[in-house]
């Protein structure tokens, strides 16, 4: 367990960790699959960022989907029923400028046959053609971990992220935290599914695979404030925030 130094926490409990995470190698995820493009949103869900920091145990099962296919099938409620009123892990929001590659990709898809009888001899076509958007190494980005009883949590130094298991340094720190409560401005990215209700206006949404973002909206209800000190600034979440919280019974 890495070691920060505390801060003054106003938050009935409630400490908060602030998470910088720079990117050492190219970041892929198809967070939008608009016909044959993948692209990779600058956001990094907390679906993600739950098992990279190994706070969830990933136990993907094949499920069938149809008579010709198999899809992978991750149980985000199940593997972390026991810690979601104990700790809750935000997406990822760019600091800075992105830089994105675009890369041309061909493969045979599983169905491509070719009989040694000559008159039966197929071929695919060459395969399903698209371009993966992807974000360049360099890139950084901050999150914040959440502990609703007053623990401090495990803090790796290096974590995987992304379809191809890019290495990212994360550098950490104890930020302020306070409660209050009446209007306030939510202004860090979070899952829909993560809110109790939807924002009452200043509404700005993102379409993403598998959930969908809100980053910014206006509330009325007990908040929690994160004050990062300049240049970042204060963010303020709602104090009622769960992982998949509609989701769970």
């Amino acid at each position: 367990m890495s070691q920060v130094s505390s801060s003054p926490n106003k938050g009935a409990g409630t400490r908060a960790f602030e998470g910088v995470l720079e990117l050492m190698s190219e970041l892929f995820f198809a967070s939008l699959e608009p016909g044959n493009n993948y692209v990779t949103r600058p956001i990094i869900l907390n679906t993600a960022l739950y098992y990279a920091l190994g706070y969830a145990q990933g136990n993907y099962v094949n499920k069938p989907v149809n008579k010709r296919s198999k899809k992978q099938q991750p149980a985000y409620v199940e593997e972390t029923n026991g810690i979601v009123d104990t700790i809750y892990v935000s997406p990822a929001r760019p600091i800075g400028d992105i830089r994105y590659t675009s890369e041309n990709s061909n493969a045979r898809s599983d169905e491509y046959i070719q009989y040694n009888r000559l008159k039966e001899q197929k071929n695919s076509p060459t395969g399903k053609i698209g371009t993966r958007k992807q974000i360049q190494p360099g890139a950084r980005f901050r999150f914040f971990v959440l502990t609703f009883d007053g623990s401090e949590p495990d803090m790796p130094p290096y974590i995987r992220v992304g379809k191809k298991r890019s290495k990212a340094l994360v550098t950490w720190r104890e930020v302020p935290v306070s409660m209050t409560d009446g209007e306030f401005l939510m202004n860090h990215p979070v899952l829909v599914d993560d809110l109790v209700k939807m924002p009452l206006g200043d509404l700005s949404f993102q379409r993403m695979q598998p959930f969908d973002v809100i980053e910014r909206g206006r509330f009325i209800e007990p908040h929690l404030v994160l004050d990062c000190g300049a240049p970042a600034g204060r963010f303020a979440l709602p104090a009622s925030i769960r992982f998949l919280r509609r989701y769970r019974a």
